[in-house]
């Protein structure tokens, strides 16, 4: 072959298209050719030919054109897209499975199967301190820590949270308040999941030496992205309470106490501009006793950037138990003003 008809075919190899053969479609006409790499709750990252990665807005959006197949929870198949209706993906999952929809705008997490199977985890949390100290004619010692750790692979979610409190005033003996939760979340769609979840924690100044739940039911989380959060659960869960007993009583006295409740909870949260964030959440059990028990959890607040990932923190805290050990008020209330570090 003569050397100018080598350099030309040298040089039409060096213009062929590359390997790419998906194409994002954009409400204002534009297309890029490329692949898709991820879609998570606001953005869909996608690897351009000609610009290299772009993160889009997916209310930019009108169609996405790939073959690469994907991982969409609740499927343990890789899935395939076919053409956009509207706003909806249409997938398959399986040559012989029916075409699936879902809105495109609340899909939280979409990647290429292949990653799925090598790992991909996403994580979030959040640290809250807060105390108070004075001598005089109050003498008062009072600290809280706050935890949580939200971590996320494809259809789990593992969430740890915990709290430590220790107060005393007018040198009197020191209570400490704790627990510790561990919930999995199973997702078995796009915002349908399981849950199972461990509680065990102290409280004696609401008479409680030691308590124990073990729950699980079914919860659907509406929104999960940078702007909001919501989430509602129910299910049943199997409580345990160990009392301590109070001084000066006479007559008979449960220390313990074990039964089965109907609960539901709900976690809401919104992020407002400049830094300011909103949340509510709440849990109500209501035992399945003869004699049944009400218990009520809130928690309301309001947070504030003070620097980036720092955080100050205003909260009201409310705990009302229908049926209260002697001597115990049936609610609590507590205000708080704190420090958190989020990421």
């Amino acid at each position: 072959m003569p050397k100018t008809l080598w350099i030309v075919c040298l040089l039409l190899l060096s213009f062929a298209p590359g390997s790419y053969a998906g194409v994002v479609e954009l409400l204002n006409g534009d297309r890029f050719e490329g692949e898709l790499v991820s879609i998570d709750a606001d953005y869909l990252l996608w690897r351009s030919k000609n610009f290299g990665d772009q993160n889009i807005k997916k209310t930019n959006v009108k169609n996405i054109q790939t073959d690469v197949a994907l991982k969409i929870n609740g499927n343990n198949n890789p899935c395939y897209l076919e053409p956009m209706d509207a706003e909806y993906l249409r997938y398959r999952c399986g040559e012989s499975a029916p075409v699936k929809r879902a809105s495109l705008l609340r899909i939280k997490t979409l990647i290429p199967y292949d990653t799925y199977v090598q790992d991909s985890y996403v994580h979030h949390g959040r640290i809250h301190l807060w105390g108070a100290y004075s001598r005089g004619n109050e003498v008062r010692n009072e600290w809280n820590a706050q935890g949580e750790i939200n971590l996320r692979r494809n259809d789990f979610r593992h969430i740890v949270s915990g709290e430590f409190a220790r107060a005393s005033w007018n040198y009197a003996t020191a209570q400490e308040r704790w627990n510790l939760h561990y919930s999995l979340d199973w997702f078995m769609g796009e915002h349908w999941f399981w849950y199972n979840s461990l509680l065990v924690g102290a409280d004696p100044q609401r008479g409680m030496s030691s308590y124990e739940r073990l729950g699980s039911g079914a919860g659907y989380q509406f929104y999960e992205n940078k702007t909001m959060t919501l989430a509602l659960k129910s299910g049943l869960a199997l409580h345990d309470e160990s009392y301590q007993l109070p001084e000066g009583l006479t007559g008979d006295y449960v220390l313990d106490d074990d039964f089965v409740a109907l609960g539901v909870a709900l976690d809401f949260r919104y992020n407002l501009p400049w830094g300011v964030g909103v949340f509510h959440n709440n849990e109500v059990l209501q035992s399945t006793e003869d004699d049944p028990n009400l218990q009520l959890k809130t928690s309301t607040g309001l947070s504030s950037m003070i620097l980036k990932r720092i955080y100050s923190e205003f909260k009201i805290d409310y705990w009302l138990d229908k049926d209260p050990q002697p001597a115990r008020q049936p609610k609590d209330t507590r205000m708080s003003l704190g420090v958190s570090y989020k990421w």
